[in-house]
């Protein structure tokens, strides 16, 4: 009897639940196939704190994931500390911070002791954590169910400008899965229960700047990248179970191996591949793990591939206007796959520009043209094809810097800037600036949207935006 019971639960808590439709949907970082392209319409083009908000709520902690979608569920993850934790701000800093100590005369310890103590956090400065899941009810904002994942200490610390809760969960419909990276990943059904964790060993992260590649879930498979300074890897969990499938080790080539980048499944007619940014390569995987290209040339690695026009966009950048490659990849690559000196093109690589991607946000490929914003403000536009730069503006003008990547719906582009605002730009040959909206609060994670709202979070809170 007992046997039976147990058996009805289990069949009761896996029913498939009504058919969702896809423009009701937003299940991963950045979207339905990672592309942040929605071509919902339905959506305005202009809010503001009181204007076309369905609802708003407080979220509790810090963390810029993004929050995802399925039906009428809406989720976001947190860390929360009793002690509080430093305060990000806009902008870039780092190198021009470290260049001025340097010409104080400033010894390199004496830098990174200066340098520690204004941008990181160590977990002895965060103390315990509640490391969090909120699923909101999309009707109403109200929170349908709330989880604690893990208690305790952060392992490794952090950059003031990220969070412990930075990576993104994703759902396949049936199962919620959620990433604190150094800690584990927690499968969730939709309605809240445990379903299985999978803890991840601990390693240590350039300068301790914490984590952030988001999981992927695709084909029943959920696919984690751990680019760090000890171990780096990439690997297969069975969704349904979280068995390990495979876990294949990573050779990166720049002067650090920490990364920041989410992995992304391309499927084209000839095959699905795994796609992984590291710091100075770009590895193309099959499926069970084997690698089947790599393109040298990357710098580091924050930004997440994307596709369109039958061609995949990697992009990587650093502080400053140098050293920001952006790579067009034809399927089917094999091998080695790097541009030679003074090459802009190879069998694989469709076009190059080396100064064209962004040090954070992702490049997003709509309408023919790829769309690249710069922490500083800088949008470069290409033509898709054949990489040539179509124009080059400074969105919203002078003083704008960005984090979060832009995403489309009714035939716009939009860029959400870290004070929060965002700006709405219409496609086209020149930068022509259709609306500017205004949340009047630091944002940094990317918004997810479906038929049911523009959904933005920011430092401390979740809007739907109708």
């Amino acid at each position: 009897m007992r046997a039976a019971l147990a058996l009805l639960l289990f069949v009761t808590a896996f029913r498939p639940g009504p058919a969702v439709p896809p423009e009701s949907t937003w299940p991963q970082f950045r979207g339905p196939a990672g592309r942040a392209t929605s071509t919902v319409d339905t959506l305005p083009l202009r809010w503001s704190t009181t204007t076309h908000v369905a609802w708003t709520v407080d979220v509790p902690g810090r963390g810029w994931s993004s929050p995802i979608v399925w039906g009428d569920r809406v989720f976001v993850t947190s860390a929360i500390s009793a002690n509080g934790f430093k305060q990000a701000s806009p902008g870039i800093y780092g190198n021009d911070y470290v260049a001025e100590l340097e010409r104080q005369g400033l010894s390199e310890q004496q830098v990174l002791e200066k340098l520690r103590a204004r941008d990181l956090e160590s977990p002895q400065e965060s103390g315990d954590v509640d490391f969090m899941i909120y699923s909101f009810d999309v009707g109403t904002g109200k929170v349908r169910w709330q989880q604690r994942a893990h208690h305790g200490p952060p392992i490794g610390g952090r950059h003031r400008k990220n969070t412990y809760a930075s990576e993104t969960p994703a759902t396949d419909g049936e199962r919620l899965y959620v990433l604190f990276g150094n800690i584990g990943l927690f499968c969730y059904s939709l309605d809240g229960a445990l379903l299985w964790t999978h803890r991840i060993e601990p390693t240590p992260r350039y300068l301790d700047f914490g984590t952030a590649s988001s999981p992927v879930v695709y084909g029943g498979r959920v696919y984690l990248l751990d680019d760090n300074e000890a171990s780096s890897y990439l690997m297969a969990l069975d969704a349904a179970t979280g068995a390990v499938l495979w876990k294949t080790p990573r050779t990166i080539e720049g002067r650090l191996s920490s990364g920041w980048s989410t992995p992304y499944v391309w499927a084209t007619p000839e095959r699905t591949e795994i796609v992984a940014i590291g710091t100075g390569v770009t590895i193309g995987y099959s499926t069970d793990g084997k690698e089947l290209w790599r393109l040298r040339g990357a710098t580091q690695a924050n930004p997440t591939p994307t596709e369109g026009e039958g061609l995949l966009y990697v992009g990587t950048g650093s502080q400053g206007e140098s050293n920001r490659p952006l790579f067009a990849v034809r399927p089917g690559a094999a091998g080695d796959i790097s541009l030679k000196e003074g090459e802009t093109a190879n069998a694989f690589v469709a076009w190059y520009q080396p100064r064209a991607a962004a040090y954070t946000s992702s490049p997003l490929a709509f309408g023919g043209r790829v769309y690249a914003v710069n922490d500083n403000g800088v949008l470069q536009v290409f033509d898709a094809r054949s990489g040539r730069e179509i124009y080059k503006a400074r969105v919203g003008g002078v003083g704008n810097t960005f984090s979060a990547s832009p995403w489309t719906y009714g035939g716009k582009v939009f860029f959400l800037s870290e004070e929060g605002d965002t700006f709405v730009v219409n496609p086209g040959d020149r930068y022509e600036e259709v609306a500017k909206n205004s949340l009047g609060e630091l944002a940094l994670a990317s918004p997810a949207v479906t038929r049911d709202g523009l959904f933005i979070r920011t430092q401390t809170r979740l809007y739907r935006i109708r």
